[in-house]
């Protein structure tokens, strides 16, 4: 079998896998169908892109939940300024605002967490999670070996699992 179709294979299984709860994890977030599949879809994309460094006996999860979560954190910039009022019956009951409030402060959680990360260790985390640059990337940019950053990132999410109580 070749590397494509092993691939294809692979990343099949992880969809199965994964789907449901990533469209649980960004629907709470955005509470628009719409916009869920297309984060979802974003956030597959960028594993099929990935998907040759990706062992599939590895908890894919997290990094699914790190793609998506940087994705609604865009879509939420993008749609700060476009929001429509809130109508009368979501003003009474305060729900997408109660949402908004929980997100920021869950939101300001984990930054203060990325925030007590040793230096090199967060420039590293940021890189990777937050501009989305592949391992050898970032190796080949600071000087440093592929393996290097691979474990300061498991350590980086090691800390901020047990930062944000997870």
């Amino acid at each position: 079998m070749d590397n494509s179709r092993i691939n294809e294979d692979k990343f099949n299984r992880l969809f199965q896998s994964t789907k449901d709860r990533m469209h649980h994890f960004v629907w709470k977030l955005v509470r628009n169908e719409t916009d869920t599949q297309d984060i979802i879809q974003n956030c597959y994309l960028r594993l099929w892109q990935n998907i040759a460094k990706v062992h599939e006996e590895e908890d894919i999860a997290p990094l699914l939940f790190t793609y998506a979560r940087n994705l609604v954190i865009d879509h939420w910039r993008k749609t700060a300024g476009r929001q429509a009022p809130l109508t009368a019956e979501e003003e009474t009951l305060g729900a997408p605002e109660q949402d908004h409030l929980e997100y920021k402060e869950c939101l300001q959680q984990l930054e203060t967490g990325i925030a007590q990360l040793p230096a090199k260790r967060k420039h590293i985390f940021k890189l990777v999670k937050e501009q989305g640059l592949s391992h050898k990337t970032v190796a080949e940019q600071l000087g440093i070996s592929p393996a290097t950053v691979e474990k300061q990132i498991v350590l980086s999410l090691r800390f901020l699992r047990k930062e944000l109580g997870r």
